[in-house]
């Protein structure tokens, strides 16, 4: 259940109107809908005012952030991802891991850069296949050492 908190309020934001409603949610959490002059911004605070998920809906379409202590999506069927680009990135570390097979593929060129890089095969062998030549450049190359 929600309760309106605010119908409409209007505040200047340099010289524009921004009408803003706000609903008071479960657990004194807030719910804001700002109306802007190019975009409608939807703003989720917590109890404690802090922002959680923000969408903006522009022209293109919308853009979600989310700001908490984790997020997680949980789906007991696929879960897609398809963009012109996709970037990963973790401050502290990132970890990928399959209870089953993985595979990367790629039309391009793949380039893994690491200041140590590992490969290790845990029960079988590591393969290594080229089209053309097989390149191992070091200061020193090891053979079953």
């Amino acid at each position: 259940m929600f309760k309106l908190l605010a119908m409409t309020k209007t505040r200047k934001i340099s010289s524009r109107k921004v009408a803003t409603r706000a609903l008071r949610l479960v657990g004194d959490q807030q719910l804001v809908i700002e109306d802007r002059e190019r975009s409608n911004l939807i703003v989720l605070r917590g109890p404690d005012q802090r922002v959680s998920l923000t969408i903006e809906v522009t022209e293109k379409g919308p853009v979600l952030r989310f700001d908490g202590p984790a997020l997680e999506i949980q789906t007991t069927g696929p879960l897609s991802l398809n963009a012109e680009t996709l970037s990963l990135h973790g401050r502290q570390g990132l970890s990928l891991s399959s209870g089953g097979d993985a595979e990367i593929r790629v039309t391009g060129d793949l380039t893994a850069s690491a200041r140590i890089q590992n490969i290790r095969a845990e029960l079988g062998n590591v393969n290594v296949t080229a089209n053309d030549h097989v390149r191992l450049v070091g200061e020193r190359v090891l053979l079953n050492c």
